[in-house]
């Protein structure tokens, strides 16, 4: 007959257990992947509207689902190639404005965009 110390029990069992809780909590945290949002501006002729062209993202004034007003506004100018890459934390539907100045013409554009959380849109926009 085999005698179980019951010190020596309790000591095993509640290693084994420490050593599977941090297993399993340390494989569960994976970091969340940022919601982003490129937009790519061109002109009407498909040539990219790169330097001048600004770019504003924004939810002025809307209500969200807890009942808050939404106040996002985001702006950036677009790179050599007329994209601009914008990134938030939450998804959202968003207004997109772009205006485009070449010489002394001004060209717009409104368009709106739906952001999905942890993923990647991609929006051209046409100004004229």
């Amino acid at each position: 007959m085999r005698i179980i110390n019951f010190k020596s029990f309790l000591i095993n069992f509640i290693t084994s257990f420490v050593i599977a809780f941090f297993a399993i909590s340390l494989s569960s945290c994976q970091e969340e992947s940022p919601t982003r949002a490129i937009i790519t501006v061109v002109d009407s002729d498909g040539a990219p509207a790169y330097d001048v062209c600004t770019v504003i993202l924004s939810q002025d004034g809307l209500i969200n689902s807890a009942g808050n007003e939404s106040n996002v506004s985001k702006s950036k100018k677009t790179s050599s190639n007329g994209t601009v890459e914008f990134e938030f934390v939450n998804e959202a539907i968003l207004n997109v404005e772009a205006t485009y100045i070449t010489g002394n013409d001004t060209y717009t554009s409104e368009s709106v965009i739906k952001l999905v959380r942890e993923e990647l849109v991609r929006k051209t926009i046409t100004v004229n």
